[in-house]
């Protein structure tokens, strides 16, 4: 099982491990979190679920690349994964939606509010990740305006 999420803290790979293995029902030393530009021989590749992670800029700080071994038992889908990583890193995180638009996303905060979201990453290298919009206030997210997506609604 793969899972993609942006936090928009800079969570450090000790939190990581310790939020995904509570939301996996793992030991925190069974979850290998490493930076993608990191050294790839300090890897522990057979750990059960594994975390590559990379700094990202804008609105979002993390993004994590989510990966579970078959002998992981509890398999959630993206969005309980996404609502147990909130609540144990203590960040608001991004997933994606399932509509085909390129930035609809959902957001989850720690308190438990879950809505959509507008991600748009620049032209530049690397992007800047704006959260343009949102469709409830999220206090992680000051700078997007709250409305209704109406490209959601057409899909």
């Amino acid at each position: 099982m793969t899972y993609n999420l942006l936090a928009v803290a800079a969570v450090s790979p000790e939190t990581m491990a310790v939020a995904l293995a509570g939301c996996f029902g793992i030991a925190a030393g069974d979850v290998e979190v490493a930076d993608l530009d990191g050294d790839p021989d300090l890897r522990n590749w057979d750990a059960p679920a594994s975390c590559d992670y990379r700094a990202v800029h804008g609105d979002v700080a993390r993004s994590l690349d989510i990966y579970l071994q078959g002998e992981v038992a509890d398999q959630p889908l993206e969005s309980e994964l996404a609502a147990g990583f909130t609540k144990g890193a203590r960040t608001a995180v991004l997933f994606p939606a399932a509509e085909a638009v390129p930035s609809a996303y959902w957001v989850v905060t720690p308190e438990g509010l879950l809505t959509r979201a507008r991600l748009e990453p620049s032209d530049d290298e690397p992007p800047l990740y704006s959260v343009t919009a949102v469709e409830a206030p999220v206090p992680q997210l000051p700078r997007a305006a709250v409305t209704r997506f109406a490209e959601i609604v057409r899909e």
